[in-house]
């Protein structure tokens, strides 16, 4: 299975892998907080799915739906922690944001972030080294 490959595909198995790692560490956290929004947490599950998928499905547009759902993962939990950022700027704390802890929110972004340009990188580029020669 791992014979013949090329380094997009191992940069796209390291996007997936850090991708479930990024999903485990949002589930602890914001449950724990009282600060999970399910629509980010599924598209992360989705990312890594249609991630191991592509390891197995050779096609060539399949790749760019990891990429979709990582995206989609890393812009709606932007979108979500907008108001934890806006109460922090202007020292405004609201019954809202208990518990939001800014570096591990920005971990998450960062952890999310790098996921999506593995992924970006991982579609963008050959898998078999049969066909990057020719």
């Amino acid at each position: 299975m791992f014979k013949n490959k090329t380094i997009g595909y191992y940069i796209g198995l390291a996007g997936g892998a850090l991708g479930i790692i990024t999903a485990l560490i949002y589930v602890i956290y914001t449950t724990s907080v009282g600060l999970f929004a399910p629509e980010v947490f599924v598209l992360m599950l989705l990312a890594v799915l249609s991630e191991v998928l592509v390891m197995f499905v050779d096609m060539k547009f399949l790749t760019l739906v990891p990429v979709l759902f990582f995206s989609l993962a890393l812009g709606f939990h932007i979108c979500d922690r907008v108001y934890m950022f806006q109460e922090m700027i202007n020292h405004i704390y609201g019954m809202n944001e208990k518990g939001a802890i800014l570096w591990l929110v920005i971990l998450l972004f960062v952890l999310n972030a790098i996921s999506a340009v593995a992924a970006i990188i991982a579609a963008f580029s050959d898998r078999n080294k049969a066909v990057a020669k020719a």
